[in-house]
Parts: C-alpha cells; structure tokens; sequence
C-alpha cells in the first residue's frame, strides 16, 4: 500500500511476504518515503547487505519480523535521509561492530524486546546526533563502558529489564553529556553508585524501580545537581537521610507531596527518630526532588 503524491510518499506498507531468509530487492525511487511499514505475515531472517537499496526512506518500521542477524553494511544505502528506525520485537541476539556507522541523521532508534546479551565499543558508532534509545527488555549483562562515548546528543535511554547488575554497567565521564532521562528498573541493582550516575551532569529523571538496593549513600546525588526526579518504587530501602539530598533538597520534596506519598505507601516515622531518619515499610518512592 501507498500513501504519495507528485511531492513525496507519505507512507509505503509492504506485507503478506510469508517466511522470508532476506529482504527482497527495491524499486528506485527518487521521491523521500515519509515512512517505510513492514509488517503483517511477514518474517525475516536476516537483513542483508544494502537492504532496500533505491529508495529515500526517513523511517523504516521492521517490527516483529523474527529477524535474528543483521550484517554490517545492511543499512548503508537508506542512511542518508533514516531519521528513525524501529528494528523492536525481533530476536536479534547481537549487533555488529559499526553496523550504524553510517547513519549520521539518525534520532531515534528502538532495539527493545530482543535478544541481545552484550554492547561493545563500536555497536553505536555513527550515531552522533541520536537523541532516543530504547535496550529494554534484552539480556543484556556484559555493556564495554566505551559503547556510551558513540552518543554524544542522547536524551533519553531505556535500560530496564536487562542483567546489568553487580557492576555491569559503568558510564564514563563525558560519555553522554546531555543525557536527561535514564531508565533502569528491573536490572537486580543494589545501589546507586558514582559508576552509573557521575558521568551524567545533565541527567534530570532516573528510573530504578524494581531493583534490590537497600540503602543510600551520603550526597549519593551530589554528581548530578540538575536531578529532578528518582523513582525507587519498590526496593528494599528501610530508611532516608537527610544528607542523601544534600540538604537542599529536602524543602522541595516537601512542597511535592513526598511526606504524603510516605504515608499513602505504608512509610511510617519511628517514635523519637530525628527529623532527618525515617524508617519505611515496603516503601515505594517517586521523589522529585
């Protein structure tokens, strides 16, 4: 099916190819593909080089295909105009070293929902100006610290529902500069170390539900002063200090409902602690701070 006119295609959906082991070749066109769709009684074993080679293509939608490799050079030929690509809810175990390394226009990018186990130095190379990454729901345990280094302008990174526990995941400093929002719930943490959060001064919202820590460091938050909001819902942490904070932050998680928030989840404050110890219960917590 498509959608055009004599200007551009606004939309190109391809389906009904059944069990397929490569993408079947393009048409040339010169006109830019608004959006590329291929779905619906269509799987793909692998994508192969220089797929869809003749066409201008800004997004290239190839969810659920059952793809499990994908070479190299397989996305050379469309990099040019690829603003975003979906490659989610396929069973790709691995990424070649340097297989986006072409793709310098590329915004948005969503690997969710396979089956990859590890990052190295080079998986990300060429995506200088990628702003939105989504890993979730992969196996990842093993992350090369250089990997992050290839993304200079991202955002957003999703991160949860992996293996990155027991000192798996380190950021470097100055790997991601402008990294704003960092997802990590589900990944078996026990803490929230320097090795996660120093290297991030721009990050504004962290997610670290579902994780194992159990307590919070002094001035745990000391390396990232533009944090406006944490998310540890349901950890094992027993008790908040003031000093977690660094102080300053205490007033505003006062004026956002945080002590209501204690209360409403089963947070309860101990007969005669100090006003700088509290002692929770199952505490669920979304602090913004």
């Amino acid at each position: 099916m498509v959608n055009a006119d004599d200007t551009g295609i606004r939309l190109m959906t391809c389906s009904g190819y059944g069990d397929l082991a490569q993408l079947p070749p393009a048409c040339r066109d010169d006109r830019v593909i608004s959006k590329v769709v291929i779905n619906h009684r269509t799987t793909v074993s692998r994508l192969q080089h220089r797929i869809l080679d003749g066409l201008r293509i800004r997004q290239l939608e190839l969810i659920g295909l059952g793809i499990r490799s994908i070479t190299e050079s397989a996305f050379e030929a469309i990099s040019r105009d690829l603003q975003v690509l979906y490659l989610h809810d396929n069973q790709l175990e691995s990424l070649p070293s340097g297989v986006f390394r072409t793709m310098l226009r590329l915004g948005q990018l969503q690997l969710h929902n396979n089956r990859l186990t590890q990052l190295s130095d080079g998986t990300f190379s060429g995506l200088v100006n990628l702003v939105y990454l989504t890993l979730n729901v992969n196996r990842l345990s093993r992350v090369d610290p250089s990997t992050w280094r290839a993304l200079p302008d991202l955002r957003v990174l999703i991160l949860e529902d992996n293996r990155l526990g027991n000192g798996r995941l380190v950021f470097p400093a100055g790997a991601m500069p402008n990294l704003e929002e960092l997802r990590l719930d589900k990944n078996a943490l026990t803490s929230i170390s320097e090795d996660i959060i120093s290297g991030l001064p721009n990050l504004r919202r962290l997610h670290f539900r579902w994780n194992n820590v159990e307590s919070l460091p002094p001035n745990v938050f000391r390396a990232v002063p533009r944090l406006e909001m944490v998310d540890l819902s349901v950890n094992n942490i027993t008790e908040l200090r003031q000093d977690i904070f660094n102080g300053k932050y205490m007033g505003s998680l006062k004026r956002t409902g945080w002590w209501q928030n204690m209360g409403v989840v089963g947070g309860r404050r101990d007969a005669g602690a100090s006003p700088t110890a509290f002692s929770t219960q199952n505490l669920e917590m979304k602090l913004r701070l």
